[in-house]
């Protein structure tokens, strides 16, 4: 577990933007949003490829990103005239398996297993037309990740089947990757009862051994207030909506969408960028529709996201379907 330490490092690091803020005046200045996010196929009644997600991440509202995140996002549209840029931090684990977690003998063209911790630093403008993000993400993917012990902790916990391929897991490979996502609303109405409906579009770009892939889509929602925000949170690879939020009044809305990706690299599918373990040969395209609801109060906000993602390798004999889970909070 060589990466533990310089996990430790980095979250100090990316910490202290925060910490250095307390001495602000203003009390929503000193405030930061805490956001948990839960993604499970367990939602679906499955256990198998993307099977779990999970990531922790601080939002500030006003605070200023470290000089070498601004730097980079300096460089992207959206940012060059924006005058304070809202910084955030994330840690995140991602556990991937075959379909038969149960058989010992790894099944061929089937997924790898592994596991991926990552953290992510990422910083945006957020405005009443849209929303711009930068992300930079750091990781280890393989057995440093500690997918294995996780999987087979929670699965004990719950008494539920026992993952027993883990020995032909993906080997370990550090992960560097670097993200550009907007989001703009096409259009807002005003409906019966003093409700809301918008349209919305987003696109975006990621490069790394991880992930590399171009993506577009939209959604659209029904229900008040809806300027607040702009979706609920995501995990990659997906394009995650606005974590961000005004902690004031009541809102809620409905929404459905779908995305697609244009696929160059896979790292968890297509096994070790070089040497390690072979995967399987993906899907260049890969589509989504997801569809759920938000709903906050004061400081709160729940959320709740159910994906349908159609086949990502060849040899995939269906798609998959998952649950997202997220519950946010301003402290």
């Amino acid at each position: 577990m060589k990466f533990l330490p310089l996990a430790a490092g980095l979250l100090l690091a990316a910490l202290t933007p925060f910490v250095q803020a307390d001495d602000a005046s203003d009390e929503t200045e000193r405030s930061a949003l805490w956001v948990f996010e839960y993604e499970n196929d367990l939602f679906a009644g499955r256990d198998r490829y993307y099977t779990s997600g999970l990531r922790l991440s601080l939002v500030g509202q006003t605070r200023t990103p470290p000089s070498w995140l601004e730097s980079v996002a300096r460089r992207f549209p959206g940012f060059e005239e924006a005058e304070t840029l809202p910084y955030s931090f994330s840690i995140g684990h991602n556990i991937f398996t075959p379909a038969d977690i149960e058989n010992p003998e790894f099944p061929p063209n089937d997924r790898l297993y592994a596991g991926w911790l990552h953290l992510m630093f990422a910083t945006g403008t957020l405005h009443e037309g849209g929303a711009d993000r930068v992300r930079v993400g750091l990781g280890i993917a393989g057995p440093a990740a500690g997918g294995k012990q996780l999987q087979k902790t929670i699965h004990r916990l719950i008494d539920t089947r026992r993952p027993v391929g883990w020995n032909e897991q993906l080997e370990n490979e550090p992960t560097l990757l670097l993200g550009y996502d907007r989001i703009r609303r096409i259009n807002q109405l005003d409906t019966l009862n003093g409700h809301r409906f918008d349209v919305n579009a987003f696109g975006g770009v990621t490069v790394g051994n991880a992930y590399t892939h171009l993506t577009g889509g939209g959604f659209i929602r029904i229900g008040s207030n809806l300027t607040t925000d702009y979706g609920p949170p995501r995990i990659t690879p997906a394009v995650s909506g606005s974590a961000f939020f005004q902690p004031n009044g009541r809102t809620w809305y409905l929404f459905l969408g779908t995305e697609g990706r244009l696929v160059g690299r896979d790292l968890f599918l297509e096994g070790n960028t070089i040497g390690g373990r072979d995967g399987v040969d993906i899907r260049r395209f890969v589509g989504e529709v997801f569809g759920g609801f938000v709903f906050s109060q004061g400081p709160f906000r729940v959320t709740y996201t159910h994906v349908w993602r159609s086949r990502e390798f060849i040899g995939q004999p269906q798609g998959q379907d998952y649950g997202a889970l997220s519950l946010s909070m301003w402290w």
